[in-house]
């Protein structure tokens, strides 16, 4: 059955860009073999014979339908596989992109998603280890094209995959145990369909060697359901009991006897009749000889809590399930209950790469081939890429390959791979966060002004001349000569001071940032420190040739900073005599300070990304 492709891939003709339609594809003219081994369906004489597990199934099913546990962890590992998603790559994108439109057409024609089938798919997996999918081939609803098996039997394109149902399956098998027919036969109407091995795929998990069929994995949860189902029975018919205990009245003993009436009925007789008419709330009130007991339980019977307990577990680890995934993981901590939580995770994961195995050999290379495409170039190689299914070991395998790749143990490609991305194009590169702030941050830091004024003069959308930086220049060399320093000097000097305030030193080092219980002592110093770094860009408008939004920013940076600082007065001045110290105070005012600094850091980055493309336009 499934073979067949693997025979297509080796001898089929396809068409491609150096092969002409019909002319066979160099290298792959290989002989399929088969296996030696004898199956167990040998025994049937190559005639119709139910699978080995059908009749389990069918338990399975029923199963499923009754019992709450099997129902709930079936469906559990389902929408785990369901959230994970899934997703559909490739080195060659024709390829992958052809695969992605003869999908989508069958979603179209057959009505069902691929998703869905999938779903569908994993669900038969989780519950019976097998699935089948059945082909509709019509070459009037899709675009593949036709082509001939090895035997010669000419194969229309694909239209569409359905799912039948496993439980209504029989087999006739080769000698070497493969499936070569399929047939369908509906219980109570005795209708009957037959498909060929060209046109089913079978799914399986846990296949033993021989079988035609995969063992289903919760069949051994099977027995452990239905005696925990008795047990719980037992303890409903022990509360029942307990409930409604039994009464043991007693008249007389050895020294007083029962008495007879003056009309020769016993006292017992006289009594029953009176409890027989007697109302259920009603009391009876006697002399001494007569003594009421209540038959129960008395603290007496068997303690099932622990015997329920046991089983209970016996049912969880049949399924591959936890506690937790049911709510009882109540004593549980949390570093306990993810471990025990991550078993249904595995089981997920695991049916992912099955499947996975399956899609990519059984699906997608057909539906290459139908396309006229080489299955077995590497290049064209399109695979199927399940997500995570548990989050928190995913964010750690993705932080120790981001460190692997800080530490230049792989390269990016790799790093890319592990992360489930695609190698980064030249196109991306240019659009990520190195390219778009900091590397114009740091050509800012770097920019020579007097080579980025020369560069913008030499520009031909520039409207600076050369005579106007010469002009400038003089401007600039008389005030400073005026006033007795150089702008450099007082830039370095204004900047050292800053620095100095925002970031103190001692003989023990440099700190990152200053400590506001020591180093703020007033509201002068504060804001000194926040304007750290952005008067190296504005210091005396010293880039001319943006000087309007240099000034813009300036202007709202202290405006907003003013605000800050007259909140931070009048914070002061009310808790003046409630005891809380001005450093405390500044301290529960850093944020306002610290979001101030991070939302006009980012507007100056942007705005030397814009200096910077000038400065080096040519």
């Amino acid at each position: 059955m499934n073979s067949e492709l693997f025979e297509l891939a080796l001898s089929a003709t396809l068409k491609d860009r150096n092969t002409p339609l019909g002319a066979p594809i160099p290298g792959i003219g290989v002989k399929k073999i088969s296996g030696r081994a004898m199956p167990y369906s040998l025994r049937h004489r190559g005639q119709w014979f139910v699978p080995e597990y059908i009749d389990n199934i069918k338990e399975i099913q029923i199963a499923q339908d009754t019992d709450a546990y099997l129902f709930k962890a079936i469906q559990k590992k389902v929408n785990g596989f369901l959230l994970a998603g899934y997703e559909i790559t490739g080195e060659n994108k024709e390829v992958v992109s052809y695969l992605k439109k003869r999908l989508s057409e069958m979603e179209n024609v057959s009505g069902t998603p691929f998703e869905l089938l999938m779903i569908q798919t994993a669900h038969d997996l989780f519950r019976y280890s097998n699935c089948m999918w059945v082909k509709v081939r019509n070459n009037d609803a899709s675009t593949g094209k036709t082509r001939k098996s090895p035997t010669g039997q000419k194969l229309d394109p694909i239209a569409g995959y359905f799912i039948l149902p496993f439980e209504t399956l029989e087999f006739k098998t080769t000698v070497s145990g493969e499936i070569k027919k399929v047939l369908q036969r509906m219980p109570g109407t005795g209708q009957t369909k037959e498909f060929s091995k060209n046109d089913v795929i079978h799914f399986y998990t846990n296949k033993k060697p021989g079988f035609s069929m995969g063992t289903p994995e919760v069949l051994p949860a099977l027995d452990d359901i239905a005696l925990l189902r008795r047990l719980e029975e037992q303890i409903e018919q022990l509360i029942d009991s307990s409930l409604h205990p039994l009464f043991h009245y007693t008249v007389g003993s050895d020294n007083l006897p029962e008495r007879y009436s003056p009309e020769g009925i016993k006292e017992t007789d006289i009594v029953k009749k009176t409890i027989e008419y007697m109302p259920a709330g009603g009391i009876y009130v006697s002399d001494h000889r007569h003594k009421i007991e209540a038959i129960g339980s008395e603290g007496r019977a068997l303690r099932a809590e622990s015997y329920l307990e046991y089983f209970k577990k016996r049912v969880f680890a049949a399924l591959d399930v936890g506690p937790v995934d049911f709510g009882e993981g109540d004593t549980s901590n949390r570093a306990t209950a993810l471990v025990m939580s991550k078993s249904a995770s595995k089981a997920v994961e695991a049916c992912q790469k099955q499947m996975k195995i399956f899609i990519q050999s059984y699906v997608f290379k057909e539906i290459l081939l139908e396309g006229g495409y080489n299955v077995m170039d590497p290049d064209n190689r399109v695979e199927i890429k399940f997500g995570g299914v548990d989050k928190e070991d995913i964010a750690k395998q993705e932080n120790q390959t981001i460190q692997l790749w800080l530490n230049n143990l792989i390269n990016e490609n790799e790093a890319r791979k592990r992360l489930r991305l695609e190698p980064m194009t030249e196109e991306q590169r240019e659009s990520n966060h190195y390219k778009l702030y900091e590397e114009p941050t740091s050509m800012l830091k770097n920019l020579n002004i007097a080579s980025a004024g020369e560069a913008l003069a030499n520009a031909s959308n520039s409207a600076i001349t050369s005579e106007g930086i010469a002009k400038q220049r003089e401007q600039e060399q008389e005030i400073a000569k005026a006033k007795g320093q150089s702008l450099q000097s007082k830039a370095n000097g204004a900047e050292n001071t800053s620095n100095n305030k925002a970031r103190p030193s001692n003989q023990h080092g440099t700190r990152t940032s200053p400590k506001f219980t020591k180093d703020y002592k007033n509201l002068d110093i504060l804001e000194r420190s926040f304007l750290d770094g952005y008067e190296k860009l504005c210091f005396n408008k010293k880039l001319d040739f943006y000087p309007n939004e240099l000034v813009s920013l300036k202007n709202e940076y202290d405006k907003e900073l003013n605000d800050i600082h007259k909140l931070s007065k009048i914070r002061i001045n009310e808790f003046e005599n409630s005891g809380i110290s001005k450093e405390t105070l500044l301290e529960s005012l850093q944020w306002r300070y610290e979001e101030l600094n991070r939302k006009f850091s980012v507007s100056a980055y942007n705005l030397g990304n814009e200096i910077a493309k000038l400065a080096f336009k040519e």
